[in-house]
Parts: structure tokens; C-alpha cells; sequence
């Protein structure tokens, strides 16, 4: 464990929490206003889930990117090149206000973020032992559902006032701010150090890891991605109204991410998983029986958001012990496959979505969690100990 004398995890971890605050905002308050932003390049609601698809697919080249900057050594680094991606990304999708424009800021954005996280959860766990990651993560991920609620109604507002261009152009600044402060505040941190020119050697539990990762992501991508669309069709909700219904959604998420600080590392990382995964399931698997109940529906969908994010907020503190040797690159995959299951979905939820209604994604989602329930417990094994207190 590499963690230099006399050094704290709280500031870099406010920072780099605050910092995924403005990233997931952007990335979030997609889910609830495609519709919105699909009016507003004129384009179909199927072509606009191709925008996030594509978003989820730049997320492929991560790696390419961890092993052009020194392997991952460097995550600061990684961290600064995120943010002045997310910039360039922000400010193209706002500025060509056309089809293609977006498309290649909705790839940028999404190359964007994932580099950033990937750097971040590799500097925070290099400084935390694997006893009490779950927490320091936890924290970190708080930031999924602190966008969500911070993100969807401020969206929203601004969209209501200023149309779809205006939160890219709001969360274009808010980044450039937060990198500003990262290159004058966070202190350079080696990872990975001698090992990162070794090669991963991934066994079966890492290889299982990842698979199950892009299993559920996957499956929840399904039910987000036609989110708006949902609740437009089916009540006739207003872009205010949505921004809302987010505000609870995020409100559960940001309960899932406190369970995962609170007892993930008491229960253990693969255990808690194991919880989440038949919590999504169950939830993802009824949620067509309430389909045309506003209040019922949303809050099936609640307990499915709860379950997910406690699924996933946990398995990211088991990912980092899997490879510790080459740690900033083995976290990079796990956004890399997570990645590509939320990209297929990202396409095929919308085209589920108006052939068959909200059924299709439903029960996709929960037959994805469903397998990746019954890989985990068949091929992956937790690496990490519990009893660590160096």
C-alpha cells in the first residue's frame, strides 16, 4: 500500500467528489430530458439513444488513454485530461446545436468521465486499505446520485427557460472551474509505481468481475435510457415535473450509496453485491405491473435506482483489489465492460421501448441481473482482506 507520510484522504477525496458532482450532473440529466434535447436537434427519440449509446461506447478507449499517460502512474494527470475533455465535450454538443455535433461531444463527454473516474477511485484506494475502501468509495460515489439531485432540476429549470443547449454550456463552466482548482490544489501521486509496465495477468475472478459489471449495468441502461420517454408518454409529465420525479429518484440512489458506506465493509464487498444484485432484480423484474401507475411506478422504480446503486457502489471496492498490481488499469476495464453493456442497451432500450413498451427494458433488466447474480457467486472469489489495517 503506497501512501505517503503525514498525508490525508479528505481533501482529495472533497475534491474529487466534488469535482464527479459536475461531471455526473452533465451526464445524468440526460435520462429524464432526451426527449427534450431529441425536439431540440430535430431527431427521433431512437437517434437520441444512439447519442448515449456513443457516449457509453468512447468509454472503450480508457485504457488507450491510462497507457498513453505513463500506464496509470499518473492518475492527477488522468484526472486533469478529463476534466479539459469534458470541457471540449460540453461546449461542441452546445455549440453545433446539430446531429453530428453531438454525437461527437456526447463521445467526447463520455471518454471524458471515465477517465476521470477511473483516476480517481485509483488515487483514493492507492491511499485507503481494502478494510475501509468501501467507505472512502462510498463517499466518492455519492457523487452519482449528488448529480442526479442537483442536476435533473437545475437542468430542467434551465431548459424550461433557456432551452436543451443551456446546462451543457452551465456544465461546461462548472468543469472548468473544478480543473482549475484540481491542477492548483491536488498533489501529484504516483500509482502503480514499478509494476505498471508488468502485465495484469487477470484470473478468473477478475475476468468474472468484469463480465458481471457489464451485466447489470447493462440491464439498469435499458430501463434509464427510455426513463423520459416513459413517464412523457404514459402521464404527459412536464419538463419541471420531471425534474422532480429525478429528485426522488436521486434521493434513493444517494440511500443505496450511504448503505455502501455504512456496511459493505462489515458485510463484505461480495456479499453486498450478491444483496443488490436480487434487490435490482425483483424490482426491475415487477416494475411492468405498475407501468401505467404514475406513484406506484416510480417508486418500483425507486427500489430498483436503491438496489442498483448499492450493486454498484459495492462492486467498485471489490474491483480495486483484483489486479492491485496494475490498479488504475484493471479499474479502467471495469469501465470499459460497463461501458459497453450500458452502450448496447443505450441502443436497444429505445427500439425495446416503442415496440413493446416498457415491458421489454423491464424485464431485460432483470434477466441481466439475474446473470450476473449467478456469475458472481459461480467464478468470482473477493481478494481483498478485511482484517487489513496498514
Amino acid at each position: 500500500m503506497t501512501k505517503p507520510p503525514g498525508s490525508s484522504i479528505v481533501r482529495p477525496l472533497a475534491l474529487l467528489t466534488a469535482g464527479r458532482v459536475v461531471l455526473n450532473a452533465a451526464h445524468r440529466f440526460i435520462y429524464p430530458f432526451l426527449p427534450a434535447i431529441a425536439r431540440g436537434l430535430g431527431i427521433s427519440i431512437e437517434s437520441a439513444g444512439t447519442l448515449v449509446s456513443a457516449r457509453w461506447m468512447a468509454g472503450l478507449a480508457t485504457p488507450g488513454v491510462v497507457h498513453v499517460v505513463d500506464r496509470g502512474r499518473y492518475p492527477r494527470r488522468l484526472i486533469v485530461i478529463g476534466l479539459a475533455l469534458f470541457v471540449v465535450g460540453a461546449v461542441g454538443t452546445a455549440l453545433t446545436g446539430a446531429f453530428a455535433g453531438a454525437l461527437l461531444g456526447f463521445a467526447t463527454m463520455g471518454l471524458a468521465k471515465s477517465t476521470y473516474d477511473s483516476a480517481s477511485q485509483a488515487y483514493l484506494s492507492e491511499r485507503v486499505p481494502y478494510a475501509r475502501r468501501a467507505r472512502v468509495l462510498g463517499v466518492f460515489e455519492l457523487a452519482w446520485a449528488g448529480g442526479f439531485l442537483l442536476g435533473a432540476p437545475v437542468a430542467g429549470w434551465l431548459i424550461d427557460r433557456y432551452g436543451w443547449e443551456a446546462p451543457f454550456w452551465f456544465a461546461a463552466a462548472m468543469a472548468l472551474v473544478t480543473l482549475v482548482v484540481v491542477v492548483i490544489v491536488l498533489e501529484p501521486e504516483t500509482v502503480d509505481g514499478v509494476a505498471a509496465h508488468e502485465p495484469l495477468g487477470l484470473g478468473r475472478s477478475a475476468v468474472g468481475l468484469l463480465a458481471v459489471m457489464g451485466l447489470f449495468t447493462g440491464g439498469a441502461e435499458l430501463v434509464f435510457v427510455v426513463l423520459g420517454a416513459w413517464l412523457e408518454d404514459a402521464f404527459g409529465i412536464s419538463l419541471l415535473g420531471l425534474g422532480g420525479i429525478a429528485f426522488v429518484l436521486g434521493a434513493m440512489e444517494l440511500a443505496g450509496e450511504g448503505g455502501t458506506v455504512l456496511v459493505t465493509d462489515r458485510l463484505g464487498k461480495q456479499r453486498a453485491v450478491v444483496i443488490g444484485l436480487v434487490m435490482s432484480a425483483l424490482a426491475f423484474g415487477l416494475l411492468p405491473l405498475f407501468e401505467s401507475v404514475v406513484v406506484a411506478g416510480v417508486a418500483v422504480l425507486a427500489i430498483a435506482l436503491l438496489g442498483f446503486e448499492f450493486t454498484i457502489v459495492s462492486a467498485i471496492p471489490l474491483a480495486s483489489e483484483m489486479a492491485p498490481q496494475g490498479r488504475a488499469r484493471y479499474l479502467s476495464l471495469t469501465i470499459v465492460t460497463m461501458g459497453i453493456g450500458r452502450a448496447v442497451a443505450a441502443f436497444a432500450g429505445p427500439r425495446l421501448f416503442v415496440s413493446v413498451g416498457l415491458v421489454g427494458p423491464a424485464l431485460g433488466a432483470a434477466l441481466a441481473n439475474l446473470v450476473a447474480l449467478v456469475l458472481l457467486v459461480a467464478v468470482v472469489r473477493e481478494h481483498g482482506h478485511h482484517d487489513d489495517r496498514t
